[in-house]
């Protein structure tokens, strides 16, 4: 305990925790400045309509999610859960570094600091997603696994078990924890703990902790696992370019000096000294995962997130092993500057969409008039009292459905997934206002599966900000609903055969 106190009251431990404590509260007040993302919808709605868990993903967003919404259906609350789990992830990194390179005093600082550069993480710290907690469960799991190589104890082996399974139920890539620590056992030689009976209870609590999503999972078919399966091969070829737009996007959105250095660290590193090669081997299976998959689908920079922040300390620590070198101290210079500048640009467009673009073209037009839109939509209802709303995609939809909550929402494409799940298909023949942002097709697609009859265009919102067009609404009286038809690989599950054949009930 004495040690731990001193821990925190050292310089670096307290210009650690105020750097935090001020970032965190520059996130709170971002947090009420734009509306929610597609994700964040997304996952909002987990909130409000829970369950052991989701076609896309474990339950535990969901669940968190819940939390504020008992109070409160505001932008701003559902960002506060967020905030404080990235400020804790943080002050979690901060000790892990410390722990791991005791010889330079500030490392766990610098860590948060190049952590905090990365417009990524900047993004991360107000948004709800299944990353957010993984982040806290993935660092925990290294902690106690730190804890374990020092001395093997049935509590340590609880708390492994413990925190692999919320990992699991954050999401479906936790399984990179796993691979991680098995990679850890051979590499060090630690086979003496495939006979200790910590590790099996370990596996049957994070088993038990996970059970939520075998159970629902085997109510529907097992979709998830097949659809996680089916999204990693969304190409039937395997292509470089994809591979190099991934890498190019994670390049932009972690800086250069984090994703170059950290990189050359994660494979370096397996060479090195044991501390940084454990940090190695829990990136390398995330960034190996999804560079793989990215292949077949671009990988979306958010899903290696946990490599990232496990590399931080291994580069700024070789930063300052080589700070001597002119060029480290150049390229870290620049590295700064980059983070200084895409920071502040990121700040200030979420502060206000101030850049003049072209009405389709605008870098937030996805964050901007979602409730005045939906508040539009919902008066045209009056005019149609048996039109329901429409979108033409699951995104939108996300949008739609939160701040329409609790009326449903419905999508014209032929792709399944959570919404059929919550409201089914509409009846063949029904009608329906579709409400279609400038930057999709217009005018809409009709006469096809999914698709109605015939659409007219009633109105059109702008959204403007100082004169500023940031994106166009558009609004469609439709008729005519013609049946959904899955093509994917979807469409041979029972439950999405009772789907489609519940849809084909005449309109009352």
């Amino acid at each position: 305990m004495k040690q731990t106190m001193q821990c925190f009251i050292s310089t670096p431990a307290r210009a650690t925790a105020s750097l935090v404590t001020l970032v965190t509260l520059w996130h709170l007040w971002l947090a009420g400045r734009v509306d929610l993302s597609v994700d964040e919808a997304h996952y909002a709605l987990y909130g409000v309509k829970l369950a052991l868990s989701y076609f896309d993903h474990p339950p535990m967003v969901g669940w968190l999610n819940a939390i504020p919404t008992l109070f409160s259906h505001t932008d701003t609350a559902l960002r506060i859960i967020p905030a404080a789990f990235f400020a804790i992830s943080c002050l979690i990194l901060y000790r892990i570094a410390v722990r791991l390179f005791p010889d330079f005093e500030w490392i766990g600082f610098w860590s948060i600091v190049i952590l905090q550069g990365a417009i990524m993480f900047q993004l991360l710290s107000i948004s709800m997603l299944p990353d957010t907690p993984l982040m806290i469960a993935s660092l925990m799991v290294f902690w106690t696994l730190l804890n374990l190589r020092d001395k093997s104890t049935l509590k340590q082996w609880l708390w492994l078990g413990f925190w692999l399974g919320i990992a699991g139920l954050s999401k479906y890539t936790a399984v990179t924890l796993v691979i991680s620590l098995i990679l850890v056992m051979l590499v060090e030689s630690r086979y003496d703990w495939l006979k200790d009976k910590g590790l099996w209870l370990a596996v049957l609590a994070a088993t038990v902790l996970i059970s939520p999503v075998l159970i629902w999972n085997a109510q529907h078919d097992w979709v998830s696992f097949l659809y996680q399966l089916n999204h990693g091969t969304h190409h039937s070829e395997w292509d470089w370019l994809r591979v190099a737009q991934t890498q190019v996007a994670q390049l932009v959105v972690y800086t250069p000096l984090l994703y170059l250095i950290g990189l050359f660290m994660a494979f370096f590193g397996l060479f090195l000294e044991t501390n940084t090669r454990l940090l190695a081997l829990f990136a390398l299976p995330i960034l190996g995962l999804f560079a793989l998959g990215s292949g077949y689908e671009m990988s979306l920079p958010h899903w290696t997130q946990s490599a990232w922040m496990f590399l931080t300390p291994l580069v700024i620590y070789w930063i300052w092993l080589n700070w001597d070198r002119r060029w480290v101290r150049g390229f870290t210079y620049f590295g700064a500057g980059y983070a200084v500048l895409t920071t502040v640009l990121l700040s200030a467009l979420l502060v206000a969409p101030w850049i003049p673009s072209p009405d389709n073209q605008h870098p937030t037009r996805d964050l901007h008039g979602w409730p005045e839109a939906v508040a539009k939509a919902q008066s045209y209802q009056q005019q149609y009292p048996n039109a329901q709303l429409f979108v033409s995609n699951w995104t939108q939809a996300s949008r739609v459905a939160w701040y329409a909550y609790p009326q449903p929402v419905y999508v014209t494409d032929n792709r399944f997934d959570q919404f059929d799940i919550w409201y089914g298909n509409p009846p063949v023949g029904s009608a329906g206002i579709l409400i279609v942002p400038s930057y999709e097709d217009l005018p809409p697609k009709t006469n096809k599966p999914g698709h109605f009859n015939q659409c007219t265009e009633l109105d059109a919102l702008k959204i403007e900000y100082l004169f500023n067009l940031v994106v166009t609404y558009h609004f469609f009286h439709c008729e005519g609903f013609q049946a959904v038809k899955y093509s994917g690989w979807e469409k041979e599950l029972p439950l999405v055969q009772d789907i489609e054949k519940s849809s084909l009930a005449p309109n009352e």
